[in-house]
């Protein structure tokens, strides 16, 4: 087994092609990606990703000879230092949580955390896809056409990644499906799974413009949920109607070029330089701190009754972009009882004010905003046309779980409820302008607001 595992190093997986010159004979070889290091030789682990940095240790070595465009004798024989692919003088560090270094690592720019793996093959260690329970994270970024990260799509935890996982494994594979062309080639996508150990499973979406699918030998066609994952700020994702419906809570985008970070926190609003390279906070960080403490002292509680901070929920832009309203019950958590307000801020963290009053509308939960125009979910469903400038509340009793807001935010899409459960299979929608009701018939099979996935 060794001797052939050593071959395909030698010759890689085919030989691409022999071409005589004279009595010159001019072998180009295919190499598989490997490393040899202190007798011990890797291969190269393409599908593990780097999600914790704190796991890269000591440098241990380097590599001194490039086989690539250097090598095109069949019969050359493996040193200590050569690698397929890596450049001479690449830097090669062990692995924490790795101490027999059955895996290490190399610096590669194209890496996710700038870094790729590789794995002694004598030791059969691989990174195989975690199951579904296991996965804490989803980090999906868009790669160009040479594997460089264009931007990060989003980031998933919790009951996102596992409905993001559920709707991955209803994909159907398509032993006839042909990607098209139409568009040129399929976008590419790297998704990431994060199970908390340091070094996550990386795999690929692809979209081709009709269809996103992945690639396991033949095409796995993903449901039409999948794009709910992959849309721009306002782009439309559900048509019906003559009505074309957004992603809630897509937009992240401000006035200042700055994003709104999307990570789950509830601790802050942060924004996100155009760059990614720099981020600031709008809420006084000292302020959110003294809350803490007195929240300790004076009204811990436990168990379920536990006293919790949520100073910064669903932070969302308005006015083009020149504000944030957002969700907090931080003014009102000492009192009893306490409610979660909608609060506005300005970008330079100031000027903060109560949008909606949670003492006269119960808690409230923001579903997207567009222009000056906020909508809002009330504690008893009913939906509120929030005017951001003017501060006008119209609040219409539909009783309905609000679903999305159009793209030219004219109508809410939404389902009707008794108590806290939706009832029947009929979807709806609201026209803010003629303040009516518009049944819109069936939910589709494949709808692609089944639930709050992002």
């Amino acid at each position: 087994m060794r001797m052939k595992w050593a071959a395909a190093i030698l010759i890689g997986l085919i030989l691409l092609s022999g071409c005589q010159f004279g009595n010159v004979h001019h072998t180009i070889i295919d190499w598989v990606d490997f490393l040899k290091l202190n007798g011990v030789t890797y291969q190269g682990a393409w599908n593990a990703a780097l999600t914790d940095p704190s796991k890269i240790g000591k440098e241990i070595g380097k590599v001194r000879f490039k086989l690539e465009g250097n090598v095109d004798n069949p019969n050359y024989k493996i040193k200590d230092g050569d690698a397929a692919f890596l450049e001479k003088g690449s830097a090669i560090f062990e692995v924490v949580g790795y101490p027999n270094r059955e895996v290490i690592a190399v610096i590669d720019p194209l890496g996710v955390h700038g870094y790729r793996f590789f794995v002694d093959r004598d030791k059969q260690s691989n990174f195989v896809k975690p199951a579904d329970e296991q996965v804490k994270k989803v980090r999906i970024s868009e790669e160009d056409s040479y594997g460089q990260e264009v931007k990060t799509i989003t980031e998933l935890s919790g009951g996102s990644a596992a409905f993001f996982m559920s709707v991955l494994n209803r994909g159907v594979q398509s032993d006839s499906y042909t990607p098209s062309r139409v568009n040129g080639d399929s976008k590419r996508y790297r998704v990431v799974l994060d199970s908390g150990e340091g070094i996550g499973y990386k795999s690929y979406i692809y979209d081709d413009g009709e269809h996103f699918y992945i690639l396991d030998g033949n095409p796995v066609l993903l449901p039409s949920e999948m794009a709910y994952y992959f849309s721009e700020e306002r782009d439309i994702v559900f048509r019906t109607h003559e009505m074309g419906f957004t992603v809630p809570g897509n937009a992240v985008s401000v006035a200042t070029g700055e994003k709104i970070k999307r990570d789950g926190s509830y601790d802050n609003i942060t924004l996100i330089a155009k760059d990614g390279r720099k981020e600031r906070m709008l809420l006084s960080t000292v302020e959110i701190a003294d809350l803490w403490d007195r929240i300790r002292k004076e009204k811990p509680g436990s168990g379920e009754a536990k006293t919790l901070l949520f100073a910064a929920g669903r932070p969302t832009p308005v006015n083009n972009g020149r504000l944030i309203a957002f969700e907090s019950n931080k003014n009102t958590i000492m009192d009893d009882p306490s409610y979660f307000d909608v609060l506005l801020i300005n970008l330079d963290g100031k000027d903060e004010k109560v949008l909606i009053p949670g003492s006269k509308y119960g808690d409230t939960v923001i579903l997207d905003g567009l222009g000056d125009r906020l909508i809002a979910s009330t504690e008893k469903r009913s939906l509120l046309d929030v005017n951001v400038l003017t501060g006008e509340i119209r609040e219409y009793p539909l009783h309905a779980y609000l679903v999305a807001l159009s793209k030219d935010g004219r109508y809410v899409l939404y389902r009707n409820m008794e108590t806290e459960a939706m009832v029947g299979k009929e979807l709806w929608a609201f026209d803010l302008e003629k303040e009516q009701k518009i049944p819109l018939g069936q939910i589709p099979q494949d709808f692609i607001y089944n639930k709050g996935i992002k």
